[in-house]
């Protein structure tokens, strides 16, 4: 009876020690919740691209204590935000501070905005007593116009521990996540802020239009721009314009490679830039050019040009934007006469038996009609002196010869190619091959001297057409 007794003696002891125990620390309190404004835990800034400027999100945190010692809150980036492909954010996208005045006691240390470090940061600092206190931080993102998109992932721990580190530290975990998007990555205007490339050809220096492509988020990944021209230009009456009149280079790349020598327009896709490895964010301007026209006729020529973004995935190969391209080359016909005569020939100081005198005139006929023409010559009466005196006209002779035009040879039909004598009134010089092309050629004029010529000066005047046929 007396062993049952002292059993139970012991048995009520321990079991009154483990009472005070549990009573004891069940009013221990040492503990840490962080919690996103917007609920859940983890904190997640959803889909945002470099357009949104800065990102802000609010964290709660509560920290809820009886053990009356001072402590503190150490805050550590476990995994920076990255992506999958190794993409990570630079250190200035990433901030963080602590809203003044959320917090009832203690010190706020980050109460200006600062970028969340990888190595330690003291948020908070208890009073002396170790008084529970809450308080709201804010987290920024911030990215920068060259940032690549995709999926960033990140982890901060965050470490409520005692300032002389006699209680063993709480720790919670953040999960951080954003999705970043690059949106209207590539930019395409010409540089009057069209989507229309209109090349004019004139008599003066050629005509050019500049296109502008504007890279204006990293890709994180190397791409290529590639043109393709739909179709080949084509006037309203169907006719096409030859490859070889349009060309186009490229300048002012820093990041990446724009082709930078005349490349002819295509009817196949043509490169024309290549990006960093990563996809850098770059700027660079097109040209386009206009060449030969002399063989083309007039119109107004139009094709449509499409930009391609090629990347290593086939299946994110895009189109970027598309084009209008138009040539307009107005319609010439004319005839250039060298020297210009003023309406007349004419033979000066003449006397008898003098060596014969001789005029050459040269005619260039620019046209782009495609269409037959003739050049013909009028003269309105023999040479004649101021007194009326008149030359016989047998002694007044013409002959043509061809010119070359640009190394391009000579074309047409001359009608006086022998040494003829000049008649009066309309008279066909020149008849143009049936493709309508320019051409070019002399008349030199020659006037023999009679015995019995009465010295002086000698003018008939003479006019010079082209016509259609």
């Amino acid at each position: 009876m007396k062993n049952m007794k002292n059993k139970l003696l012991i048995l009520m002891s321990f079991l009154l020690c483990i009472g005070l125990f549990f009573q004891v620390n069940a009013y221990a309190a040492f503990s840490l919740s962080v919690t996103p404004y917007e609920g859940g835990s983890d904190l997640r800034f959803g889909k945002i691209d470099p357009s949104f400027g800065q990102v802000n999100k609010e964290l709660s945190v509560r920290i809820t204590t009886d053990i009356g010692k001072q402590y503190r809150l150490v805050q550590n980036v476990l995994d920076p935000l990255s992506t999958t492909e190794g993409n990570t954010l630079p250190r200035n996208s990433f901030l963080v501070y602590g809203i003044r005045g959320t917090n009832r006691g203690g010190t706020l240390n980050i109460t200006q905005e600062i970028p969340v470090n990888l190595s330690r940061q003291i948020i908070y600092t208890s009073t002396q007593n170790g008084a529970e206190d809450s308080f709201t931080l804010v987290y920024s993102l911030m990215l920068p116009a060259d940032v690549a998109p995709g999926s960033y992932r990140g982890r901060i721990s965050f470490s409520l521990e005692t300032v002389d580190a006699s209680q063993s530290p709480v720790i919670v975990i953040l999960n951080i996540f954003a999705e970043v998007e690059v949106q209207s990555a590539i930019q395409i205007n010409t540089a009057a802020g069209s989507k229309n490339i209109i090349l004019k050809a004139t008599n003066q220096n050629p005509d050019t239009a500049t296109v502008v492509f504007n890279i204006i988020g990293g890709l994180g990944r190397q791409f290529r721009i590639n043109q393709v021209v739909m179709e080949q230009p084509v006037s309203s009456d169907n006719q096409q314009l030859d490859w070889s009149v349009i060309n186009f280079s490229g300048q002012g790349a820093q990041k990446g490679m724009v082709v930078n020598q005349p490349v002819d327009l295509s009817d196949r896709q043509q490169i024309i830039y290549t990006s960093s490895p990563r996809g850098d964010p770059d700027s660079f301007t097109v040209t386009y050019n206009l060449g030969d026209l002399s063989k083309q006729k007039s119109g107004t020529y139009r094709t449509k040009i499409k930009y391609i973004l090629e990347s290593g995935d086939a299946a994110q190969n895009r189109l970027i934007d598309t084009l209008w391209l138009e040539l307009d080359n107005p319609r010439v016909f004319e005839l250039l006469v060298t020297p210009q005569l003023g309406g007349s020939i004419q033979f000066k100081d003449l006397k008898p038996l003098a060596p014969p005198k001789t005029q050459e005139v040269i005619f260039e006929i620019k046209t782009n009609l495609g269409k037959q023409y003739q050049v013909t010559q009028y003269t309105s009466s023999p040479l004649t002196n101021k007194e009326g005196k008149k030359l016989p006209p047998e002694n007044f002779t013409i002959k043509e010869t061809g010119l070359d035009i640009n190394g391009k040879g000579f074309t047409g039909n001359l009608k006086f190619s022998q040494k003829t004598q000049v008649r009066e009134g309309q008279v066909i010089l020149f008849v143009s091959d049936k493709l309508g092309s320019p051409s070019k050629f002399s008349a030199i004029y020659e006037l023999s001297l009679p015995r019995d010529i009465y010295p002086g000066d000698y003018t008939t005047n003479f006019s010079y057409t082209v016509n259609e046929i």
